[in-house]
């Protein structure tokens, strides 16, 4: 029996940013609970990271993409139930749409290409990171005055969490696969924190850097609770606020991930690999 090809990062953006869609179009007209509003919130923030680990890290030829978003954009998609309540168990409409694109999520996250992304990742780690990986640097070279100031604390741990990435790379012993898939993760995730940053215009004013400001600190802090460090506040309220980030994003007609095709989300849900 012939396994199919796992998707690509792009694609699983794609079926991310769908299923955020179709949870909150089965919402429209209520007023959703703050946990509800946390985890709309949360899936936006996940495919924000997502977009900006892509940007920076080479699309959908990214080791750390394709080993990370998967578990990522699963875990933010499977929270959507709690928006959803109910509804996620409609066979019709937009519950079922997003049961649909959860689903595949599911299967990308436990394809049986999982093996070959964790050793595309460790084979990065054989050795201390140097020259273009983005771990070979700080997190950021943006002066501490152009940060927002609810940062600070936290990349100040981000920090000491990269040396110490790269002080465990820089050992490289014998590592059974628990410990290589624990450094992987914590190398990913650190990565995709690097890409947020890259990411950061410190400049200008008024709402849009507002914005910027409110998903930097809300994503910086989600990436810092899967790493098991403290988090700037707590997830809910941070992802809550990013309620309506959410929907606006939902209310345009394309989807997020920039090494995916500008189309409508229904065109683009047609053309996915097996949709």
């Amino acid at each position: 029996m012939r396994t199919l090809a796992a998707p690509s990062p792009a694609q699983l953006m794609v079926h991310a940013d769908l299923a955020l869609r179709s949870a909150l179009a089965a919402v429209a007209g209520t007023e959703p609970s703050r946990l509800g509003r946390a985890a709309a919130g949360a899936a936006y923030l996940d495919l924000w990271a997502g977009d900006r680990l892509l940007r920076a890290d080479g699309g959908n030829h990214s080791a750390v993409a394709r080993f990370l978003l998967p578990r990522l954009l699963m875990e933010s998609v499977d929270t959507l139930s709690v928006l959803l309540g109910e509804r996620a168990q409609r066979n019709t409409g937009p519950g079922a749409a997003y049961r649909e694109h959860a689903r595949w999520l599911h299967q990308a996250m436990w394809h049986p290409d999982h093996r070959a992304r964790l050793d595309a990742v460790t084979a990065r780690l054989d050795g201390p990171p140097t020259g273009e990986d983005r771990l070979a640097r700080p997190l950021t070279s943006v002066r501490p005055a152009a940060l927002p100031l609810d940062l600070h604390a936290l990349l100040d741990a981000l920090e000491r969490e990269r040396r110490a990435v790269v002080g465990a790379c820089a050992l490289a012993p014998e590592r059974d696969s628990a410990g290589n898939w624990a450094l992987a993760d914590r190398y990913a995730l650190l990565t995709a924190a690097a890409a947020c940053l890259d990411g950061w215009r410190g400049a200008g004013r008024g709402r849009r850097i507002t914005s910027d400001r409110d998903r930097l600190v809300a994503a910086l802090s989600r990436i810092a609770i899967r790493l098991g460090l403290e988090p700037v506040g707590p997830d809910t309220e941070l992802s809550g606020a990013l309620f309506g980030e959410a929907v606006a994003h939902c209310r345009r007609p394309t989807a997020p991930a920039r090494t995916a095709p500008a189309r409508t989300a229904p065109v683009g849900a047609r053309r996915l690999v097996g949709a």
